[in-house]
């Protein structure tokens, strides 16, 4: 070697063991940021477990005082004592956990304060244990219970901050993983660069130096330098004489440490796969037949050890005349390492999908427990409106603030819902005539309203036979409609929103076309893009000034596109927007069933009344009270018998004690829930030869399959959460119906 090739080498060999240093480093470095951020991770779920546990061990406290209270048992007593000192070892726990987050600290410090004076009241009660003043008792009730609720709303705050931290963490976790993984793949890949720069180098040198030297023993010395060298296997085939050179790197790949004689192409067949045998031949054939133009095939190799190791081989052929080669020779690169990363690529991936799905539960469970309490909030502003009359006047405006607002807030969770079932593949769509003409005067009906509240002109002209019944699903149809003509109301000031709705032609095919155009704020056309976007509008003052979430336009657009349609938009800013709905005009020619009346509801309480007698009896089985008390009103109006059970054990032992015609069963429950109940019913039926009880489940959940899951755990009927009264009386009746004839 001369000075020139040293001294390039020594430079090469400093840079590759820097840079191996420095991915080393780095790789060691991601690794310890993943380790802390998963311990981040573990202790927000620690913080939410301790926090969820304390909420509980509060109520517990409170129920074994009032046991000891009404029984004197020392047991309840003791209970009592054991569960003050857990909710202060919780507090202690809580507060080592979130030391350093101020907010937290604060809470728990208010939570402590109302903690000491918690269980100080129910101590100085428990002492009385008996004779109490007749006022005194009432104070003292409302003392603990307003520390009980203040104690589990702060600490509520503090469970919502954690879940809230828990997905922030667990996102950076993501963020982190795939950056390291990354890093690895780039740091493999450089590798792999500098390896061929280093293989260039040596080749380079050994061309240079081919010029001093003439003999061929000096250029045999050369390559055999070359091969040695290099990181990759060496092979050299002569076809004529089917024999091989397999260079001493060949072999280490392969974990042979002697090559022996092993010189024909058959060592080199007998080790492939049985599944990439064939695949590797027939492409050999190929190439040395000239039918390919480059040679660059991947298969698997025994090594010696047992294992199969993934092998990439290169190679370029010498060809004769008549296109066939007569020499070829290859260099065989070990990319196992890069077949593992594929792998744990697509495990990611499958992980990813795993989460995804994870997300779906989510959406179930946080449905379930945002539509319980809006049920109960519907229901009772139902009920104060019909009793409207009875109240003062600024009475009567807090019910019809509460009206809107529960519609409000019932808008909002249906198009989050919404949007989630589309993105995920799980709407369905309903295929069913309906009148077109009443979808168009239900809107009108809605909107028109909407429209004198903001003091502008609102028209609706369709030029449409009031006999034709289209097919589709009409909810879906209905509610794209009133998100266009809403968002065109909500931005327009001044002037006026006009529809106009005709069947056109396009493609051969008859469209329903609904044109909605408003002389509103308009919209740029560098944004006609954006406000299609989930939770994007045009620019942010207009979400200041009219609010809203953004989810309006993508759900309709999506929803046209599932019809088989689309929306498109024209507008000019400052002077208005159209939006011009299409969806595929199917219509049938049947005229429309129309059984239902302006007195469908009136008729079914008559009907209800007449087939109960007076003897109807109903088991509702609820935990939220709000939903009982709904439940309880629309029975009573019926003049209807009702007991109530608030869990699915209570429920279970009231089914046992009493005969019912009716089950009203909730699906989550605490202690035990509804499925379980609903299963534990139907074995009794059947082991004591009993008549079967119609059972109705009532899930907040408003995903697809819900259905499937009640029916399939026993259930008669499904309804979904905000109960419909009038739904729910259909099914009443139609059970009632069903018994009368069996009778």
């Amino acid at each position: 070697m001369d000075k020139v090739f040293i001294r390039n080498y020594a430079i090469f060999v400093v840079f590759l063991f820097v840079s191996v240093g420095a991915l080393v480093y780095y790789l060691v470095q991601g690794e310890k940021e993943l380790d802390k951020t998963e311990e981040w991770v573990s202790r927000t779920h620690k913080v939410i477990i301790e926090a969820q546990q304390f909420s509980s061990v509060v109520r517990a406290m409170l129920a074994s005082q009032r046991g000891y209270l009404l029984t004197s048992d020392d047991q309840f007593f003791s209970e009592y004592q054991e569960m003050k000192e857990k909710g202060s070892d919780h507090i202690s726990s809580l507060a080592e956990m979130t030391e350093g987050n101020p907010s937290q600290e604060s809470r728990l410090s208010e939570i402590r304060t109302y903690f000491t004076e918690f269980s100080l009241a129910l101590d100085e009660r428990a002492q009385l244990t008996g004779e109490l003043e007749e006022e005194n008792p009432l104070k003292d009730v409302s003392l603990i219970n307003g520390l009980r609720e203040d104690i589990l709303r702060i600490n509520k705050a503090l469970l919502e901050e954690e879940y809230s931290l828990l997905q922030e963490r667990i996102l950076i976790l993501d963020k982190k993983k795939k950056g390291y993984f990354r890093t690895l793949l780039v740091g493999l890949c450089a590798g792999m660069a500098v390896l061929l720069l280093f293989n260039a180098f040596l080749l380079h040198s050994q061309r240079k130096r081919s010029k001093v030297e003439q003999s061929l023993k000096a250029s045999e010395d050369r390559f055999v330098l070359a091969v040695d060298g290099t990181q990759d296997g060496i092979w050299d085939w002569d076809v004529e004489e089917n024999k091989v050179f397999y260079s001493r790197r060949f072999f280490q790949q392969l974990g042979i440490e002697s090559s022996g004689k092993k010189d024909t192409l058959d060592f080199s067949v007998d080790r492939l796969h049985p599944d990439d045998r064939d695949r590797v031949w027939e492409y050999t054939q190929e190439y040395v037949n000239g039918n390919l133009s480059e040679f660059e095939i991947e298969f698997r190799m025994k090594h010696e050890s047992g294992r199969w190791i993934w092998i990439q081989s290169r190679a370029k052929g010498l060809f004769q005349k008549d296109g066939t080669a007569y020499r070829v020779v290859g260099a065989h690169s070990d990319i196992t390492h890069m077949k593992q990363t594929q792998e744990k690529l697509k495990a990611d991936k499958e992980e990813a999908m795993s989460a995804n799905r994870a997300k779906s539960e989510f959406l179930a469970h946080m449905s379930h427990e945002i539509r319980t309490p809006v049920t109960a909030i519907s229901g009772i502003a139902e009920i104060l409106e019909k009793q409207a009359k009875e109240l003062n006047e600024k009475q009567q405006q807090l019910v019809k603030t509460l009206g809107s607002s529960t519609m409000s807030l019932k808008e909002l969770i249906n198009d989050i819902l919404d949007f989630s079932k589309i993105e995920s593949g799980e709407i369905e769509l309903v295929e069913e005539e309906y009148e077109l003409h009443k979808i168009f005067e239900q809107t009108i009906s809605m909107m028109s309203i909407k429209a004198n509240e903001k003091g502008i002109s609102f028209v609706f002209d369709y030029d449409i036979d009031k006999n034709d019944i289209m097919v589709g699903d009409s909810a879906r149809v209905r509610q794209v409609l009133v998100n266009l003509i809403g968002n065109a109301i909500k931005f327009t000031d001044e002037g006026g929103v006009k529809v106009r709705a005709y069947y056109e032609e396009r493609d051969d095919q008859d469209f329903l076309r609904i044109d909605v155009a408003d002389t509103g704020i308009g919209i740029l056309p560098e944004d006609f893009d954006l406000i299609f976007e989930r939770f994007k509008q045009a620019d942010s003052s207009v979400s200041r000034k009219y609010g809203g979430t953004g989810l309006g336009l993508p759900i309709s657009k999506k929803l046209a596109q599932l019809m088989k349609g689309d929306i498109f938009l024209s507008s000019e800013h400052g002077k208005g927007s159209t939006f011009s709905f299409f969806i595929p005009a199917n219509v049938s020619q049947k005229q429309a069933d129309n059984k239902q009346s302006r007195h469908t509801l009136k008729k079914l309480n008559e009907s209800l009344k007449a087939e109960a007698e007076g003897t109807s009896k109903v088991l509702v089985v609820e935990d939220y009270e709000g939903n009982i008390v709904v439940l309880g009103y629309i029975l009573e109006e019926l003049g209807f018998e009702y007991d109530v059970g608030r869990t699915g054990a209570e429920g279970l032992a009231l089914w046992e004690k009493n005969h019912y015609d009716i089950v009203l069963m909730d699906v989550q429950m605490p202690e035990m829930d509804g499925f379980t109940a609903t299963n534990e019913i139907r074995k009794i039926e059947i082991k004591n030869k009993l008549d079967r009880t119609p059972i109705i489940g009532m899930t907040a959940h408003a995903l697809v399959g819900d259905k499937s899951k009640c029916i399939d755990a026993g259930m008669d009927a499904y309804l979904p959460k905000p109960i419909v009264e009038k739904d729910l009386k259909k099914e009443i009746l139609k059970f009632l119906r069903e018994k009368k004839k069996a009778a």
